[in-house]
């Protein structure tokens, strides 16, 4: 061979190599992701209310192009769109975060229902997922290792995962608890106590979080949500927050059939307005078809103006009562007149206060506005 059949030879495979070298240098900066839903929808664009370009089955393997406010953009089968970053496994960071969505999930040893526990896992709890197998996980988890199915995970973007994170799917023991502080602090309803992560207890997260200043308002009850919620030091609760916890508990009670009685003169009660929200105390102070009331301080008062819209009115309100532990549906109106036996109050008479078939003094009849409004107050908050 010459010479110049010689370099021309060398510069053949020179090129090849490095047209070589460059391909395994692009393959190895590609990466791969695994479908972990049912058909999910690979998406138009980063929403999940764009127009749906292609069903991906499950396991299926699609190549990553990048990232967009919490969505990949995927390769598929020569299409290129997007799916939400909670539904594929991507595991170039050697880890991904998920949680646990109730309590009782078992830890396997192996990849199928026949394998072994190692453990049982709670609700809420974090752990590291290093690896995919089928329809299973192979989880990391304080000093336990194992497979969990992929229906009992709910994977997130991050490469590590808090101690406890409660999100829209879960249920469990902590859900509930969650739920209990929240009903607590007002934000919930004692009937959305359910121990089941819901659309109305996200919400209840976020205003929470609002309420707090937190950084993230997105509903998900993570670490610093948490911790906010069950520091005893923090006093943030909701205006109408009598009102919320009282939902759900509410009785009728006959005047006549032990109303009277449990009601009693001198005592000092709760009443909490069913339109608004809004709470102050009263004292009864006389009246034997219903209760002659008048609220309990100035202060007082003064939120039963704002109930009343700045103007003291006959209109009759729908009430809760709470008094001994119970809470009863009543009717009110919000106009001082006669008697007023206390003058420090700021209220220049005294209010009445009807439960269910009390009657009006004057007339020894029942007041149909009043009984209307009873019957109104024990829809809105009647015990489940």
């Amino acid at each position: 061979m010459n010479k110049k059949k010689f370099f021309k030879a060398a510069i053949t495979i020179f090129l090849a190599i490095l047209t070589l070298a460059g391909s395994v240098s692009l393959a190895a900066d590609r990466e791969f992701g695994q479908i972990t839903g049912d058909s999910v929808n690979l998406r138009e664009k980063a929403d999940k209310g764009s127009a749906s370009l292609a069903a991906i089955p499950i396991n299926t393997e699609v190549e990553v192009l990048g990232e967009e406010n919490g969505w990949y953009r995927v390769l598929y089968g020569g299409l290129v769109g997007y799916v939400r970053q909670d539904l594929i496994f991507v595991n170039s960071t050697g880890t991904r975060a998920a949680y646990v969505l109730e309590d009782g999930v078992k830890l396997r040893g192996g990849p199928s229902l026949t394998s072994y526990v190692v453990t049982e896992l709670k609700g809420g709890q974090g752990v590291k997922v290093k690896q995919m197998v089928g329809d299973w996980y192979f989880v990391v988890t304080n000093d336990y290792v194992g497979y969990v199915h992929r229906t009992y995970l709910i994977m997130t973007k991050a490469s590590t995962a808090a101690v406890n994170m409660l999100k829209v799917g879960m249920e469990g023991q902590e859900v509930k608890r969650l739920q209990t502080e929240l009903n607590d602090r007002g934000f919930l309803t004692r009937n959305d106590v359910t121990g089941v992560f819901g659309a109305k207890t996200r919400k209840a997260v976020e205003e929470f979080q609002k309420a707090c200043s937190l950084a993230s308002a997105d509903g998900v009850a993570g670490a610093e949500t948490l911790s906010a919620l069950y520091d005893p030091a923090n006093k943030v609760q909701k205006e109408n927050a009598n009102f919320m916890r009282l939902k759900g508990s509410v009785v009728l009670l006959d005047w006549f059939k032990g109303g009277a009685e449990w009601l009693a003169k001198g005592a000092y009660f709760t009443i909490t307005d069913v339109k608004t929200g809004l709470s102050f105390r009263a004292r009864r102070f006389g009246g034997w078809y219903h209760a002659d009331s008048e609220p309990a301080s100035a202060s007082d008062t003064a939120i039963m103006k704002r109930i009343a819209g700045g103007k003291w009115s006959w209109n009759r309100r729908a009430i809760w009562v709470t008094y001994g532990g119970k809470t009863v549906a009543a009717s009110m109106h919000c106009m001082p007149h006669m008697a007023n036996p206390t003058k420090s109050n700021n209220f220049d008479g005294h209010f009445c206060v009807h439960l269910y078939h009390s009657k009006v003094h004057e007339t020894s009849r029942e007041c149909p506005r009043h009984q209307a409004m009873v019957q109104s107050a024990y829809k809105a908050g009647k015990a489940s």
